[in-house]
């Protein structure tokens, strides 16, 4: 029997690369003949530029850049002679700001830009950027002025690019030179930018806004669209993904002239994912939680997706899941890590063991 293993991160417990290597490890014991394919997939998220520059033999690089509150930080990318991937939340992530220090509003993406300041003096055709796991809610605006662009008050005066200056900004100077090169935002979620289902609303709050601070934010982004409009004749506040890494996707439309494409469509055409499917007799896929969200552009529906379509089973396995009902339609088989016999603080404590005992059991059913 021939099987793919083709998982995600379990986030903050266990890399793709650590989750396949448990399920062949249980595979084996329990079929010896067994041929095993270990794929790491990423959708966009934390660790996509990692995966996709590691399995692409790309170089590894790093740079002293900004995180969101603008101290310095090391951060790395991936490059080669004609591309470049890294993860906005190299530099920008949330992952970088401990709780009592998130301050959203005073928050942005400046050294995200910086960044690709850097990769544009490298002469590339493409940079690729995972758009997950942001601090920030700035719409990109603290990148654009990394690149040159300056956001200009109603008296004249430099304003900050930060998310609490939307409402203030009457005039937006453009760089006067653009050379960029392509720029492509990998995203995992279909978010738009305003709204009850946008950007604020959606991401706010885990990123440390209040209620009242996500209604207000919203209104003054919904500004600073307007104030886009004005000044560039540009408007990609409904465009589906535009909302990704706190409205960054928007930013990279609008300042980079960049374009935004699911991470995971992106993963699978550069690894052939569809052609290590076919070699396969059966699929197994994961990620730390299956939820409704995973069936909006997440890397294991993303997986099951292509299996189904090359009709070939598709097993999930899961840190925790949600909405089995939902999800039982495009898994053959589901196991959760979490359920009787295993707390949820077990699982995280115990991650390699927990999977451990859980894939057997999946297996002996």
């Amino acid at each position: 029997m021939r099987y793919l293993i083709a998982p995600d991160k379990f986030k903050g417990t266990l890399s793709a690369q650590d989750v396949g290597q448990v399920l062949a490890e249980v595979i084996h014991q329990n079929d010896r003949d067994a041929t095993v394919d270990i794929l790491p997939i990423a959708d966009g998220g934390e660790g996509t530029a990692a995966l996709l520059g590691s399995q692409l033999g790309a170089q590894t690089e790093v740079m002293e850049t900004q995180d969101a509150l603008g101290r310095p930080v090391i951060a790395e990318y991936f490059v080669s002679k004609t591309e470049a991937f890294f993860d906005m939340s190299a530099a920008s992530g949330l992952w970088r700001i401990a709780p009592q220090e998130r301050n959203p509003l005073q928050s942005n993406t400046f050294g995200t830009g910086l960044i690709i300041k850097r990769l544009t003096d490298l002469g590339l055709d493409t940079i690729y950027i995972g758009l997950g796991g942001s601090a920030t809610v700035d719409a990109g605006i603290g990148m654009a002025a990394a690149l040159g662009y300056k956001f200009i008050g109603v008296d004249g005066s430099l304003l900050e690019p930060v998310p609490d200056s939307f409402d203030e900004i009457v005039r937006i100077q453009e760089p006067v030179a653009h050379n960029l090169p392509k720029v492509v935002g990998l995203a995992d979620v279909e978010t738009t930018l305003l709204g009850e289902s946008g950007a604020i609303y959606t991401f706010g709050p885990q990123k440390g806004l209040n209620p009242e601070q996500v209604r207000n934010l919203d209104i003054q982004l919904a500004h600073l669209v307007q104030s886009v409009e004005q000044n560039l004749s540009l408007n990609y506040a409904a465009v589906p993904r535009a909302g990704a890494a706190g409205g960054l996707g928007y930013g990279i439309m609008t300042f980079l002239k960049g374009k935004l494409i699911s991470g995971f469509a992106v993963v699978a055409d550069r690894l052939r994912l569809a052609n290590r499917i076919a070699a396969a007799d059966i699929v197994i896929t994961g990620e730390g939680k299956l939820d409704l969200q995973s069936l909006q552009g997440k890397g294991p529906f993303g997986v099951a997706s292509t299996a189904k379509a090359a009709g070939k089973p598709v097993w999930a396995i899961a840190g925790a899941v949600d909405a089995v009902e939902k999800m039982s339609p495009h898994f053959d088989r589901i196991i959760s890590v979490v359920g009787p016999g295993v707390t949820l603080d077990e699982a995280l404590a115990r991650p390699a063991e927990t999977l451990r005992a859980s894939a057997s059991q999946f297996w002996r059913k």
